[in-house]
C-alpha cells in the first residue's frame, strides 16, 4: 500500500491511499489504511525525464517486491519515469 500526500507541480499537499491488494471502498480497504498507518512507512518521490519531482508519498515497502507500486499504480499516468525512496542518510536513492 502507498500514499500519495504531495503533487508538487501544482503545490498541493493531500492524502489518498491506493493498494494493489483491495479496491477502494472495500472494508477491506479500509483495513489496510489502518494497518498501513500503524507500521513504518518509507518517504518515496516521483520524477518525470527531466528529474523535475511530481509527487511525494509514503510506502510501506522499499524493496523491489512492490516498491516499484507507487510508479506502476499512480505516477506512469503522469509521465514519471523514476521512483526514488529516501535512505538512512537522508538523501534519495533511485530503487
Amino acid at each position: 500500500m502507498f500514499k500519495i500526500t504531495e503533487n508538487c507541480i501544482e503545490q498541493i499537499t493531500f492524502t489518498e491511499y491506493y493498494s494493489s491488494d483491495a479496491q477502494k471502498g472495500t472494508e477491506e480497504f479500509e483495513t489496510l489504511i489502518k494497518k498501513f498507518e500503524s507500521e513504518p512507512q518509507y518517504k518515496f518521490r516521483m520524477r518525470d525525464h527531466d528529474q523535475e519531482v511530481y509527487y511525494i508519498g509514503y510506502s510501506d515497502d522499499c524493496t523491489r517486491k512492490s516498491g516499484f507500486d507507487p510508479l506502476d499504480m499512480y505516477g506512469e499516468y503522469y509521465g514519471c519515469i523514476d521512483i526514488q525512496y529516501l535512505n538512512t542518510n537522508g538523501e534519495y536513492e533511485r530503487l
